[in-house]
């Protein structure tokens, strides 16, 4: 009788060990993925801060390489305008050239003409 009551009190602290140890896991483990969770959490919210700031820097060079973009396309804009009216004022001056040297012709003639017509007489 004394071996069942001993191997009973053996037995009981052998299970009651294992189950503490089982509960004891169990509320770690739900502690722990609380914990987990929560790191996760801040690393994710580490890595969107970063994603964010990352963002904004390529936001900033970009639009800065799209003013630069804008102005030379700008200064190209005005350089063919400038060359436009220059065009347009050198076919101004042409005709007015022209013109005058028709007008020369003429007068030439004329005189040739008068001239002649004085020989004649």
């Amino acid at each position: 009788m004394k071996i069942k009551t001993i191997a009973l009190v053996v037995w009981m602290g052998v299970l009651t060990i294992i189950s503490t140890t089982a509960f004891a896991q169990s509320v770690d483990s739900t502690e722990t993925r609380v914990m987990e969770r929560q790191t996760d959490k801040g690393e994710q919210d580490k890595n969107r801060l970063n994603n964010a700031r990352e963002l904004k820097r390529s936001t900033k060079s970009d639009a800065k390489m799209a003013k630069a973009n804008a102005k030379e396309a700008n200064r190209i804009e005005d350089d063919a305008s400038d060359a436009a009216k220059q065009a347009r004022q050198a076919a101004r001056s042409e005709m007015r050239a022209q013109k005058s040297r028709d007008n020369a012709d003429k007068q030439a003639r004329k005189a040739a003409k008068a001239s002649e017509k004085s020989n004649n007489n």
